[in-house]
């Protein structure tokens, strides 16, 4: 695939070094001089200096051959320009990182053929919607649905007390069928077999079936807690649309913001959310709202140093769960040594979510896991599929690093054995670690 990204800031950076270590022919248009060496040294790419709208430098090179174009850089208009020139010339898929509300609210502009753009992308609005998903598994690091939602995959953070610590995997069996897919220990993901085991501080990734997944959990030592009342500090565009979603599911929100005049637009625009004009880092202001009885709390301003802090105090006064959003990748390792439950990546997010969508074509759905260590992938076994239909799972030789998680048949969802044969039809979730992920695509379409 011919690939062209506009913008080489950490959203545009991350995608290009994904899509080059694919095998993929990615070249990088930035108009800072310093990002450009930044990529042209570190990346196996072609970086150039320049304007993404540019039709010249575009001609350059030969945007017509080109496959797909992302347009993430901070200048929404700049972007969506360049999708609309792409069109002309032919480029097969567009994206675009577009930030302002008024955009993502205007829908004939959104399904304007004339724009040309495939995907429009917001970087807050993916965020948002990621920690509400997390909010309804609070528990979990992670969490991802599969098979029409019959299926789930749950990372989850190994902690003292555990009753499964130490305990080899072959030796836990419960009532109900369940995969511990993968375990990762420290920086390294581990696909295990029975013998491994589980280990204090491992994060282990969890398939079962949704209706099941809370006895499955509780089996294995972790407990479900209900997510009645939620404390957010920031109130940016995360919080706005996060506060939009829990509103919807009747949870009590309050948000502490800094800045008067924006309280007065969150107030005018939010429903029930209760919002509070103070510092969050103020203890006593935590204290008086009741942060120590607040079943979440998530700090979402635009300085990551005060959400990690904010979200450390909060965790000390008591809150129940905590969330940090944090921009700077670096300091995502720090955010699990220092105590706080879950780090949010807008940035990184949005590179994974556009990921999803250029490798869309051949699979129902795409999920990426601890920052491109392992990927999940949904599909469809149809009949070209010979390797893999009416053979036991045991026999069908799947590449090391790949294992199939679950099964969809008939409206029934399973964790299949190695014995179990797969059909026509049937809908699978196949999970593969990060050194395996080019071997997927290969392997489905590889005929015998």
């Amino acid at each position: 695939m011919r690939a062209v990204i506009i913008g080489a800031g950490k959203i545009g950076y991350n995608i290009a070094e994904t899509l080059s270590q694919e095998g993929h022919d990615v070249f990088v248009i930035e108009k800072d001089e310093e990002r450009q060496q930044v990529v042209e040294e570190n990346l196996d790419v072609q970086a150039l200096l320049g304007n993404g709208a540019d039709s010249r430098l575009l001609e350059s090179i030969e945007i017509e051959k080109a496959d797909l174009l992302i347009a993430v850089t901070e200048n929404d208009e700049l972007n969506m320009l360049s999708c609309m020139l792409a069109g002309q010339y032919g480029v097969k898929k567009t994206v675009a990182r577009v930030r302002k509300p008024e955009y993502n609210r205007n829908n004939k502009l959104s399904s304007n053929p004339a724009l040309n753009v495939d995907l429009l992308i917001n970087p807050e609005r993916v965020a948002a919607a990621e920690i509400a998903k997390i909010i309804s598994v609070p528990e979990a690091v992670d969490v991802n649905y599969y098979a029409k939602g019959k299926i789930t995959l749950l990372e989850l953070r190994i902690e003292k007390g555990n009753p499964v610590v130490n305990c080899a995997l072959k030796e836990i069996h419960g009532q109900y069928h369940f995969l511990v897919a993968a375990i990762l220990r420290e920086d390294t993901l581990i696909i295990p077999r029975g013998d491994d085991q589980i280990l204090l501080g491992d994060r282990v990734f969890l398939i079962g079936r949704t209706d099941q997944m809370r006895e499955i959990e509780k089996y294995l030592g972790f407990h479900r807690q209900t997510i009645h009342s939620v404390m957010l500090v920031g109130g940016s565009r995360v919080a706005f649309y996060l506060t939009q979603l829990l509103e919807k599911r009747g949870l009590e929100v309050k948000i502490i913001e800094k800045d008067y005049k924006h309280c007065k637009f969150l107030a005018g625009q939010l429903n029930e959310a209760i919002i509070l004009n103070g510092d969050g880092s103020d203890i006593d202001l935590l204290q008086d709202e009741g942060v120590q009885e607040s079943d979440l709390f998530v700090a979402l301003t635009e300085d990551d140093k005060l959400n990690i802090l904010v979200s450390l105090m909060a965790k000390r006064l008591g809150a129940g769960r905590t969330i940090a959003q944090v921009r700077r990748s670096d300091y995502l390792p720090l955010i699990e040594a220092v105590g706080i439950d879950v780090a949010i990546s807008p940035r990184l997010l949005t590179a994974e979510a556009v990921l999803r969508f250029v490798r869309n074509s051949e699979f129902l759905s795409i999920s990426v896991l601890e920052k491109g260590s392992a990927e999940v992938y949904e599909i469809i076994v149809n009949s070209r599929m010979k390797r893999l239909i009416n053979r036991p799972i045991k026999e069908l030789g799947l590449p090391k690093g790949i294992l199939i998680g679950a099964r969809f048949r008939d409206n029934d969802a399973m964790i299949p054995s190695g014995n179990d044969v797969l059909l026509p039809g049937d809908r699978i979730i196949i999970f593969a670690a990060a050194a395996a992920v080019r071997k997927v695509e290969y392997f489905l379409r590889l005929e015998v």
